[in-house]
């Protein structure tokens, strides 16, 4: 009977044996090879095997490869064998050179550190005997509290040389922070100090009554790269130092005013500074030149890095996916006195007493409702 299906297994079978008894009449005898017209029926127990005995060919395949030993166009197929492996010749720094220089521009690329490199932007170098100064974040007294800010500005006095740095630890703060954001250290040497990117902020609040954002911004400086534009700005960073950048720099302390700071994203070999930046409205076209307003702050931003750093000029990149323009922008000594001015004094008088006994942070209201 042909059951349910209406197919009879065993009759088909029956046909099957049948048809390739009478294919492979005359060519050989079932005694001359194994049962190989068989194929495999389901496995109902797997034993264990040496890896290139195992057949992982599909039914589909299995029936061809019987067709073509019925019809002896094929031996059977022997026991495979192991590829033998391609030599290949081992690398030199030379040719990881382009990709050594990507993964240094990723924070946790601790495999450099053992290269020669690059193992000094990550160590201490012990050849350099200079030692460098603490952090001005080491001024905090907890013990010293004054609801009277005069009282605690007498205490300052004792500290307002605490800022200056010799021309070696100078040098030497810059080597040590040449990664910049990446680098703890970069943090510490800058708090307390008005840097670059916080002088228009500086120059523009009052002495009397601070804003306690740029207060913090100088005093506490941290990770603030949060806002989206600013976030871009660093991911491609590094594009556009590729594009103009020859050579990289930490933070830069002038000892002439070290109450003062700046960071420019690198330094050219004609010895100027380089800032790239977003160009949201920082620029202007006079005619068919483009300059950098004069009333933003990264006009500001900028005059600081070339006074900070004793350059003839600064060039500001801006940088796109799609272009890129070189703004270069001179020294404006004009521009520059009042706001060193107001720096220093702000220093004296705000970033002292908010380092020493963290007057501003831990006091809701301003000092001028609270001397009255």
């Amino acid at each position: 009977m042909a059951g349910v299906a209406e197919t009879c297994t065993h009759i088909g079978a029956l046909l099957f044996k049948v048809e390739a008894t009478v294919r492979i009449r005359g060519t050989k005898t079932v005694t001359d090879e194994p049962a190989y017209w068989i194929l495999p029926g389901n496995l109902k127990k797997i034993h264990a095997e040496v890896g290139h005995k195992i057949g992982y060919s599909t039914s589909a395949s299995q029936k061809k490869i019987l067709d073509q030993n019925i019809l002896a166009e094929v031996s059977t197929p022997a026991r495979r064998s192991r590829p033998q492996k391609r030599k290949i010749p081992p690398a030199n720094l030379e040719d990881l050179g382009p990709l050594l220089d990507t993964l240094l521009e990723h924070a946790k690329a601790v495999g450099l550190s053992g290269m020669e490199k690059y193992y000094t932007l990550f160590t201490h170098t012990e050849e350099q005997s200079v030692k460098l100064p603490l952090s001005l974040a080491s001024l905090y007294h907890k013990n010293i509290h004054s609801h009277d800010l005069s009282t605690l500005l007498l205490c300052c006095e004792k500290y307002k040389n605490a800022a200056i740095v010799t021309d070696e630890q100078a040098e030497a703060i810059e080597k040590h922070t040449r990664l910049q954001h990446k680098c703890s250290a970069w943090y510490e040497c800058r708090a307390g100090r008005i840097t670059a990117s916080s002088m228009h902020a500086v120059f523009a609040t009052s002495l009397e009554s601070p804003a306690l954002t740029v207060v913090k911004q100088v005093c506490n400086p941290g990770n603030t790269m949060s806002t989206v534009q600013t976030k871009w700005g660093v991911n491609h960073e590094v594009d556009a130092q590729r594009a103009y950048i020859k050579l990289r720099c930490g933070f830069i302390i002038n000892t002439d005013f070290p109450e003062l700071g700046g960071s420019p994203d690198g330094l050219t070999t004609c010895d100027c500074c380089v800032d790239a930046n977003d160009k949201n409205f920082c620029l202007q076209l006079s005619g068919s030149e483009l300059h950098l307003k004069k009333h933003h702050p990264y006009y500001t931003r900028v005059q600081t890095e070339i006074f900070v750093t004793k350059s003839n000029h600064c060039d500001l990149v801006v940088w796109t996916q799609k272009d890129m323009a070189v703004v270069r922008v001179f020294p404006d000594q004009e521009f520059w006195e009042p706001r060193l001015q107001k720096a220093q004094s702000f220093f004296k008088n705000i970033c002292l007493p908010e380092l020493v006994g963290r007057y501003f942070s831990e006091h809701t209201c301003t000092p001028a409702s609270r001397e009255t």
